[in-house]
């Protein structure tokens, strides 16, 4: 420990009295009296000036920021969002070039690389906790994520209410689609399903580059799986992102080099893909996203019929899907979040496979833990794992992954993308100024005309006898 302070070394000085010396007392001066009604007129004139220059300056940057149309970071993500855990990465609200860590020139695949090799994969090293560590939102009584923000909590039960009043029991019996309702924008946050699925996949850069530079196939198996697992604590939100338009678009660099490029690709049902290209051909992951979700009494659960694939350099080809979220005590109780299914992993390449279901550990007898076997193309168990995505990931005894030595990769934003980007959407930046009226009124106005364009491109197939090509 190095201690800041340190005693002085200076000998004592030896103190000398000064007599005192009697001050007069001072007179009371009379003070100036101006009438009320003077100083009533100088407080108006001066609060008058005051108002106009304050409007004059919020007239400019309203001016700049319509210019600009990014919105800009400016107060701490857990208060605007009013989540429990938030760990989205700047660059998703703020795109401002200038604030980069990094010189601009440096901005470039091989540099980064470069750099992020050195930093993170030349001296890698497993974590060497043996504990069963559970952070403090952990629910240690079912498992899952706990949301404790009971203001947060109180706005999403008034809007299920709401919605219990209008659709009835559609949503008791559970034959309802959340997807298909418009939902207000005061329970969302200001960024687009677009951007969070970009901010999901912050693991993915380190473990697939890892990954990629072993040729023993099961090592790698097992680098995707972390990389996939450990992903899952820091993608829960309570509120929820803003649906992407048809066509829209978004676009990012991460650390390691690789670009990222995600795009809204059907209305309903709403399907998202993605694609991120790894530095150095190291590494292609894309997949495609499609939700529907179902409410209950108590609960709502969130299910992607998604598919994930994985090409390294080498040729050797994973694909994988996606597991199901719910939600409970939507209405009373802490409100929840869990991560469940079934999870399968398959090297189309090599013949290795993984299937295992969450929360089947029956030792732990909590949701997020699991138990895991990695077979070979004849079927041998050629490895074991075991786990929680709240916690730490071992395989074979030895520890791949734990949440407190996580490393957090950089996301840099890139400023000048395509017009499509959600990073131009006005509900979005208004939402983000919390002027929840006006974002309001500009979601219903996009909505409006994505239904309108969705009803030109029915009658234009139904005219020509076109098939929609979507699995429903």
């Amino acid at each position: 420990m190095f201690s800041f302070f340190s005693k002085s070394k200076e000998p004592n000085k030896i103190k000398l009295r000064t007599p005192k010396i009697k001050r007069k007392k001072k007179i009371p001066q009379p003070k100036l009296i101006i009438p009320k009604e003077k100083k009533n007129k100088n407080q108006k004139e001066l609060e008058s000036k005051k108002k106009k220059e304050t409007k004059q300056k919020e007239e400019i940057k309203n001016e700049e920021e319509i210019k600009i149309q990014s919105p800009n970071l400016k107060g701490d993500l857990e208060k605007i969002i009013g989540t429990v855990i938030c760990h989205s990465p700047i660059s998703l609200y703020d795109h401002d070039e200038n604030k980069l860590k990094i010189k601009k020139e440096d901005l470039t695949t091989e540099k980064l690389y470069k750099k992020f090799y050195i930093k993170y994969i030349k001296n890698f090293e497993f974590p060497k906790e043996k504990d069963d560590y559970r952070p403090s939102y952990a629910n240690n009584q079912f498992g899952g994520m706990d949301f404790p923000d009971e203001k947060t909590a109180s706005l999403l039960r008034g809007l299920g209410w709401d919605l219990i009043k209008e659709i009835g029991k559609k949503i008791i019996s559970g034959n309802f689609n959340l997807t298909q309702v418009t939902i207000p924008i005061k329970v969302m946050i200001p960024i687009t399903i677009l951007q969070h699925i970009c901010n999901s996949h912050f693991n993915y850069p380190l473990y697939l580059n890892i990954a990629s530079l072993t040729n023993n196939y099961i090592e790698r198996m097992k680098f995707i799986i972390v990389a996939t697992l450990s992903c899952w604590f820091k993608s829960s939100v309570m509120l929820k992102p803003l649906n992407p338009i048809l066509g829209e678009t978004y676009e990012m660099i991460w650390e390691d080099g690789s670009h990222e490029y995600v795009e809204q690709t059907s209305h309903h049902p709403p399907c998202s893909n993605f694609i991120i290209y790894g530095p150095n051909n190291n590494y292609i992951y894309c997949g495609y996203l499609n939700y529907t979700s179902n409410a209950y009494f108590n609960s709502f659960k969130l299910n992607n019929t998604g598919k994930r694939y994985i090409k390294f350099k080498d040729g050797t080809h994973v694909d994988f899907n996606y597991s199901l979220d719910n939600y409970s005590n939507t209405f009373w109780g802490c409100f929840r979040h869990e991560i469940v299914g079934q999870m399968e992993f398959n090297d189309i390449t090599n013949g290795i496979s993984c299937k295992f279901n969450l929360g089947n550990d029956k030792s732990k007898k909590l949701s997020d833990y699991f138990i895991g076997e990695i077979k070979d193309k004849d079927g041998n168990v050629v490895s074991k794992f075991n786990g929680s995505y709240l916690s730490h990931i071992d395989f074979d005894g030895i520890r791949y992954w734990d949440i407190r030595k996580n490393i957090d990769i950089e996301a840099y934003p890139i400023k000048n993308q395509l017009p499509s980007s959600s990073i131009y959407r006005i509900d979005s930046q208004l939402l983000y100024e919390r002027k929840i009226d006006e974002a309001q009124e500009e979601k219903i106005r996009l909505e409006e005309l994505q239904r309108h364009d969705r009803k030109l491109r029915k009658e234009f197939m139904e005219k020509n006898n076109i098939q929609e090509d979507i699995k429903k």
